[in-house]
């Protein structure tokens, strides 16, 4: 047995007899009727989410257009007994313009297009989420099957919710908030349902400490061991440890501070022969006045030829280092991204603009910058209309891109 899937089977079974221990006294009062009245009286849900992205990027002699419609479908059972089930239906089709940007998928998912930008959204039909709620008592919820998980501001595992085919894992998830202020979760991943439609089996354990100072900010630590078990994705195998405090302080009505600290360093697991010793720093500082937040920041992810470079595969990638997507992987001497921002909420208007500096994190390469924008308006029905942009200007790393997107959301 691998080292770490030895560590998984003591944590499983140690969990296992603490709930055993705790559910006898079940707080179940709640949703304690009728099984057929769970069933049946339950809650669903609905998006539709159509887009048309378009990819101008050097190195192609034709840009990558794609118009696409995703379908989601959900439905929530009640709570029976402290047990609740939850199964979405996801569908990706594409509306014209299928073989005009290579879709990336998995297997006989791909288009076969590979003269033009990639643009990330196969055609797929499958069930996105099917999982069980299980609260044995009032501070110990579970979450048993497949699920999106979302941790934290989705750096190191998320659901890619930017793209059509969200992603999602076959995991188990457990949290405790029993004692005042303090949270303690711990998950478990079997499983990577990617965007591209492919599924990667895993041993990966994610625990966590968090304790919230009032009006003030949250303080957190966090460890991740990520390990896959194809060789192919054995670059991947990391152990991370790290903390962060994130908070916001309101100095009056209409004045507030926004700022984050968080600090991790990255080490390799189970892969014989390749060496990573990364670190991961970020900082960000805001200030809202009224309906307007201006922010800077830095983020920095090691890398070097000799230690390797500070990998997040989970992640929701696109939130993170330009909506151009060009640093979907750490470069070989790793990441510095300086960055300038401004939201504005405006009625039903929101308005964001955001500019990227780049550069190496070793060797003093100058990797370049990036403008993005977005105009978003929501309508009294709920409904979004959104165009968004992104323009990357390449120097010694990739090449220029530019992007834009056109899409509307609506659901309930």
């Amino acid at each position: 047995m691998r080292p770490f899937a030895t560590i998984r089977t003591s944590v499983i079974l140690a969990m296992t007899m603490a709930v055993c221990a705790t559910a006898a006294p079940i707080a179940a009062e709640e949703g304690s009727g009728h099984l057929l009245d769970a069933i049946t009286k339950g809650t669903f849900k609905l998006n539709l989410r159509y887009r048309y992205e378009d990819v101008d990027q050097d190195g192609f002699d034709t840009r990558g257009r794609a118009s696409t419609i995703r379908t989601m479908a959900g439905y929530n059972t009640g709570v029976w007994k402290g047990f609740e089930v939850y199964l979405e239906f996801e569908d990706i089709h594409n509306i014209g313009l299928s073989n005009d940007h290579n879709n990336a998928g998995a297997g006989s998912l791909w288009n076969g297009v590979g003269d033009r930008p990639v643009i990330a959204d196969a055609a797929v039909t499958e069930f996105n989420q099917a999982y069980l709620g299980w609260r044995p008592t009032k501070h110990l919820p579970f979450r048993f099957g497949l699920q999106e998980i979302v941790l934290d501001n989705s750096r190191f595992v998320g659901n890619v919710g930017w793209r059509q085919n969200h992603q999602s894992f076959e995991a188990a998830r457990v949290e405790f908030d029993g004692v005042k202020n303090l949270t303690l979760g711990y998950s478990f991943i079997g499983r990577q349902h990617d965007i591209f439609g492919g599924s990667q089996p895993m041993s990966t354990m994610h625990l966590s400490a968090a304790y919230d100072f009032k009006n003030i900010g949250t303080v957190k630590a966090y460890g991740l061991i990520l390990d896959y078990e194809r060789e192919a994705l054995w670059a991947n195998n990391t152990a991370t440890v790290g903390a962060f405090f994130d908070g916001r302080a309101e100095l009056s009505d209409s004045l507030g501070l926004l700022y984050r600290f968080e600090i991790a360093r990255q080490t390799e697991v189970n892969n014989p022969g390749h060496h990573i010793d990364a670190r991961y720093i970020r900082a960000d500082f805001g200030v809202s006045i009224s309906k307007v937040t201006l922010a800077a920041g830095y983020e920095s992810l090691g890398g070097s030829a000799e230690d390797g470079q500070f990998r997040t595969p989970l992640a929701t990638l696109h939130k993170f280092n330009g909506w151009a997507d060009k640093f979907l992987t750490t470069p070989t001497n790793g990441l510095e991204d300086l960055y300038l921002s401004v939201t504005a909420n405006l009625g039903r208007f929101k308005l964001e603009g955001i500019y990227h500096d780049f550069s190496a994190d070793t060797g003093g390469g100058d990797w370049g910058t990036e403008l993005d924008a977005a105009v978003t308006y929501t309508a009294p029905w709920k409904q979004q209309f959104s165009f968004k942009f992104a323009g990357y200007d390449a120097r010694d790393f990739a090449t220029d891109t530019t992007k834009f997107w056109v899409w509307t959301s609506w659901g309930f």
